[in-house]
């Protein structure tokens, strides 16, 4: 089993960010039996040594995938890896990622990304129920995804979210004044196989990063594997899309 660093995440969602607890937390309207915020999926021991320091981020997550914590927060650890892990299962959202990362980091990839989800609570067991309270809370008056960002000093962030919320996430906190750049259109989309894929790119300056490159694009679901693999792992390398 890989070595992950997910302690660096626990300060942030249980002390400073006081998830479940703070006033909005409390005030969002979600199933109280879901209402369990979820740790990143990993943060690889070898995030830091990476050039990329790529985050990779997806849609609201299934039922409660690992340990509850005191907190409340599901901690996912040991439901990531082993043979029955959601590392090695076929899910386009699992196995076109884990492709994408072994395509830049070999038998290392678990070891050298970051995997998290835009939204910490669900109400989602099958097909996804995010209410757009939830997402608003979380995106913007809590701003996770961002301080998660912030917190690991991420140089890459590909948000597998075109068509979710996209608009909640046209302000970029971290950014420094003046610095963002639109790279694609809001709506622009490239083809893959016999689809179009939203593709939204942009880039801006942080406290800690001169160049954090920014990605929206389409969830790997239904999509064509070899082209979306291979077009997420050419822009990961600096081509553009």
């Amino acid at each position: 089993m890989p070595n992950l660093t997910l302690p660096t995440f626990t300060p942030l969602f249980e002390q400073h960010l006081a998830l479940l607890k703070n006033p909005i937390c409390q005030s969002c309207n979600v199933d109280p039996e879901l209402k369990h915020p979820l740790l990143p999926w990993m943060v690889g021991s070898h995030f830091h040594k990476t050039e990329e320091r790529i985050i990779f981020v997806g849609k609201p997550h299934r039922g409660t995938p690992g340990g509850i914590r005191p907190s409340g927060i599901i901690d996912p650890t040991e439901e990531i890896f082993g043979p029955d892990g959601l590392w090695n299962i076929h899910w386009p959202y699992w196995s076109y990622t884990r492709e994408i990362a072994e395509n830049l980091y070999g038998t290392e990839a678990a070891e050298s990304i970051c995997f998290s989800n835009l939204i910490k609570c669900t109400n989602t067991h099958d097909s996804d129920a995010t209410t757009r309270e939830m997402a608003f809370r979380c995106i913007k008056d809590l701003g996770v995804i961002w301080r998660e960002i912030e917190t690991i000093k991420a140089r890459t962030v590909v948000f597998y979210t075109y068509s979710l919320y996209r608009d909640l996430l046209q302000e970029i906190p971290c950014a420094l004044p003046g610095s963002i750049q639109e790279i694609t259109p809001y709506e622009h989309a490239v083809p893959c196989r016999n689809k179009m894929l939203g593709w939204w790119e942009r880039s801006c300056d942080t406290a800690w990063c001169k160049n954090l490159r920014l990605l929206v694009v389409g969830h790997p679901e239904r999509m064509g594997r070899p082209e979306y693999v291979q077009l997420l792992s050419d822009w990961l390398r600096g081509k553009s899309g």
